[in-house]
């Protein structure tokens, strides 16, 4: 019985571990960032992205927190928001599931998430293509 208690501790702790040590990898992206897309120090190592004939156009999203050295798995957030890792900076954004083309659509979502208590709900662009 003793053993099978280490057993399974250890295979929780293990699980445990590598999802940390998996959240705290970095991608190669992050080492060296270019200064712009065309220009960078390794852009000759850097495979070109493809291009598609589409159009840049406007979307917002609304952006309640950014949690540094926090899970977000630990708060019951609500359903209109997910939790995103940005692994280069090391933090998660809590921002909403949907991203909106109009403005004031997003403002709506903004004034509700005020209403629920996300009192720094603010709106972010983003580009998107169409």
């Amino acid at each position: 019985m003793k053993h099978l208690i280490y057993s399974l501790l250890l295979v929780a702790f293990c699980g445990w571990s590598f999802e940390l040590s998996a959240q705290n990898e970095k991608p190669s992206y992050c080492d060296e960032l270019p200064v712009t897309y065309s220009k960078g120090a390794s852009r000759n190592s850097r495979p070109s992205l493809p291009k598609f004939s589409t159009t840049p156009t406007i979307e917002y999203k609304v952006q309640v927190a950014i949690l540094r050295n926090t899970d977000p798995r630990e708060y019951p957030f609500h359903e209109d928001l997910v939790a995103r890792h940005r692994p280069c900076e090391e933090v998660w954004v809590i921002e909403s599931r949907e991203s909106f083309t109009s403005r004031s659509d997003a403002l709506k979502l903004q004034n509700k998430l005020r209403n629920l208590g996300y009192n720094g709900a603010y709106l972010i662009e983003m580009v998107g293509y169409q």
